[in-house]
């Protein structure tokens, strides 16, 4: 079976919002490598990983999947690996998918060592793994949770610059700082130009109404 059959019938196999997650983390981790300097194959495997980084959910049970307090420490055990049964899911779904699925374990490592599943630390981390943490963790706060409502943009990002150096590679957090900054500041132009249009399209219906009138 081709590659793109495998990952869409991987990407699709997680309930709505882990798949619905999985596409704007993808999203975001490829504007982030791209910011880095990032291309061909690096870049895939970047856009890749991000959207199968939760692929490993699927064999966790839903009541701590969903649950809406906080896990005991058995469910979190529980739920933390999820990043070994994704790496174990990739590497039986396609030979060319290991490299991805080495990203995957690593998705959640922290840069001072304190992550899981094998407490990597620093340029020990895969890069690739190193910015779909960084975005995963932007995306899930910025996103409503069981456990919690979702938070701005400004508070996401507090978020990760007081973590950068512990819980995230420093160069990771500025380069998604500066994606995110160029894809609000083009929404911005977007809106602008959208607002133009329309005036372009009202103007002359007004003028025409206010000779009316007058």
């Amino acid at each position: 079976m081709a590659l793109a059959t495998h990952v869409s019938a991987l990407a699709g196999a997680a309930d709505p919002r882990t798949a619905a997650h999985a596409r704007c983390v993808a999203d975001l981790a490829s504007a982030v490598a791209e910011e880095m300097g990032l291309a061909g194959e690096a870049l895939r495997e970047v856009e890749l990983a991000a959207l199968l980084h939760d692929v490993g959910k699927t064999a966790i049970p839903s009541e701590i999947l969903h649950k809406p307090e906080a896990l005991t420490p058995a469910e979190r055990a529980i739920m933390e690996s999820h990043v070994i049964e994704g790496q174990t899911m990739l590497m039986h779904a396609e030979d060319s998918l290991y490299g991805i699925a080495r990203i995957v374990r690593s998705s959640h490592e922290r840069f001072d060592g304190t992550g899981y599943p094998d407490g990597l630390a620093g340029h020990e981390i895969p890069l690739a793994a190193r910015i779909v943490f960084c975005c995963d963790s932007y995306d899930a706060i910025t996103s409503d949770r069981p456990y919690r409502r979702a938070t701005s943009h400004a508070r996401a990002m507090g978020e990760l610059w007081g973590g950068a150096g512990t819980q995230f590679d420093p160069i990771v957090v500025a380069a998604t700082a500066r994606a995110l900054y160029a894809r609000r500041r083009a929404g911005d132009e977007q809106r602008l130009a959208e607002a133009d249009r329309l005036r372009e399209v009202t103007a002359p219906a007004q003028i025409a109404s206010a000779r009316a009138i007058s």
